[in-house]
């Protein structure tokens, strides 16, 4: 584990304080995620790293989050983490406003690239869509622009 860290540390990642406003957290996570997917940790090394980009506040949120998860006989997973993340440091009316925007995602005058972009970045506040390839399709061929439906449509 040891060779691991100074691996990940090499890489300089982000650290989170817990006391920024909620965009700081998101592009944090971003960030974090990121790193994870270039190093190609699996879920499990992901989890035994995270503690060392936590200081301050998220430090001491992390700590007691895994104590009860643990005590409760949780596994606890990096998707576990991001849920428990979303809860502490995105506030009920933010998920709530980005659950809207995602099921009102429309792609109007964004390119597909930009309209796709958006669409991912927003299903993370979905949690109901997310894991359902079904309901995920669904809801991205929802938002397409009429002339693009018929380009799906077709094939």
């Amino acid at each position: 584990m040891e060779m691991q860290l100074k691996r990940f540390q090499s890489c300089t990642p982000p650290i989170l304080k817990g006391t920024g406003a909620t965009d700081d957290c998101e592009n944090w996570l971003d960030d974090i995620e990121i790193l994870f997917d270039s190093l190609e940790y699996p879920d499990e090394r992901r989890v035994k790293l995270i503690g060392h980009q936590l200081k301050e506040v998220a430090k001491s949120w992390w700590i007691a989050t895994k104590e009860a998860l643990e005590h409760d006989g949780t596994l606890i997973t990096w998707e576990i983490f991001k849920v428990e993340f979303y809860r502490r440091f995105f506030p009920v009316s933010y998920r709530e406003d980005k659950r809207i925007d995602f099921e009102t995602l429309r792609q109007d005058q964004l390119n597909i690239e930009e309209y796709v972009a958006q669409f991912s970045t927003l299903l993370r506040f979905a949690p109901h869509v997310v894991g359902n390839d079904e309901a995920v399709t669904d809801q991205f061929v929802k938002g397409l622009n009429p002339e693009i439906l018929t380009l799906v449509n077709i094939g």
